[in-house]
């Protein structure tokens, strides 16, 4: 639930059910809490060894790994408090969560949230 003053806006997961994701890019499937839509703010948990495909995001995207270990090929393995930015456009991946899972709170700093998937 996300409550609101002109200036400052506060964001509980917990208060957002998750909608199961899946998709033929993603094995088997995530969970995503659309926490806010401005700023376009998503919670995404991977189940263990969750994977996604090669992808981009049109805006710069914020990631803060929050549990879990999450892993990005040619980038390594990101940990709990780890923050990556990455430039809107660019194509990366695959990547997929550690046998625990991951929980990611990742922002869309500079327009709506999306994925554009690499075939």
């Amino acid at each position: 639930m996300e409550s609101a003053t002109s200036d400052v806006r506060r964001f509980r997961s917990a208060d957002v059910p998750p909608d199961r994701y899946g998709d033929p890019h993603i094995e088997p499937y995530v969970e995503v809490r659309k926490l806010s839509s401005e700023p376009s703010i998503r919670e995404v948990t991977f189940p263990p060894n969750g994977r996604l495909d090669v992808h981009s995001h049109p805006n710069d995207t914020l990631y803060v790994i929050r549990s879990g270990e999450f892993h990005i090929e040619g980038e390594g393995v990101f940990q709990p408090g780890d923050v990556r930015w990455v430039r809107g456009g660019l194509t990366y991946g695959p990547e997929w969560a550690g046998p625990e899972g991951a929980v990611l709170l990742i922002v869309a700093l500079n327009g709506p949230f999306g994925t554009t998937w690499v075939t």
